[in-house]
């Protein structure tokens, strides 16, 4: 039995699209005929390249300057999104932003505030604007990125931040089943393109049950197979993509 994605013609929206996997999971999408609204509240010159890619695939694209932390932001690029495609299907969450680690007593709390701001904030002001289209529609898929931090406490403000979207998950996937809308998380660890991104890279080691670094397409991947039909009865989840490097 082969399982189609039957992603093809739906709206897919992916916010921070120009950081970490955004522009794979822009090409992951478009290679199923997906429609995309691409977003970033920065780094708009990265953004327009990623677009100018998606297009080559002959599908159809647009992009939105949003900082998640702004409610009429949010609000404008999720009108922008339905007005244009008609409906908004699938929204990968990809809000994440990565610094530094620090002592609980070193973090000045205009720091803590800010990426609670835009992470947490930002995800629930989100999907305030999202659930009641989804609804609408009676079907809808999310996938929100979070972090390896949140199950290894190995930084203190990106372990809150990153189980706060493991939480959110968990609540809309409870809430919004019965919507035909799933909600469920994606964990990467030890991916190629950390270092790049400035996230906190883990070699591979003799404990890895995959002793290699993952790669930006096997974390599309498994975006792409969770908003598939076929995945409509998994709800609720953090799926770990890092080679065995922690269990749940």
């Amino acid at each position: 039995m082969i399982v189609e994605s039957k992603l093809a013609g739906k709206t897919v929206l992916i916010t921070e699209a120009t950081r970490n996997f955004g522009k794979d999971l822009a090409l992951a999408f478009a290679a199923e005929g997906s429609n995309l609204m691409l977003a970033s509240r920065d780094n708009l010159e990265y953004l327009e390249q990623t677009t100018r890619d998606v297009q080559a695939l002959g599908v159809q694209v647009s992009k939105s300057q949003c900082d998640l932390s702004n409610e009429s932001e949010v609000e404008d690029m999720v009108g922008q999104c339905v007005v244009q495609f008609g409906s908004l299907d699938v929204v990968i969450n990809n809000v994440l932003f990565s610094m530094p680690p620090q002592s609980l007593e070193e973090i000045p709390f205009e720091l803590w505030k800010r990426k609670f701001d835009v992470e947490t904030t930002g995800s629930f002001l989100l999907f305030k604007q999202v659930i009641p289209q989804m609804i609408q529609q009676q079907w809808g898929r999310v996938v929100n990125f979070t972090g390896m931090d949140a199950f290894n406490g190995a930084d203190v403000m990106s372990s809150a931040t990153e189980m706060g979207l493991v939480g959110l998950t968990r609540g809309i996937a409870r809430e919004y089943g019965k919507y035909n809308i799933t909600a469920n998380c994606i964990g990467p660890g030890g991916i190629e393109n950390e270092e790049a991104e400035g996230l906190h890279p883990v070699s591979p080691s003799q404990r890895d049950a995959i002793p290699r670094r993952g790669t930006p397409e096997e974390v599309a991947f498994l975006a792409v197979t969770l908003c598939s039909e076929g995945a409509s009865y998994i709800t609720g989840q953090t799926l770990l993509a890092n080679g065995g490097k922690h269990f749940l």
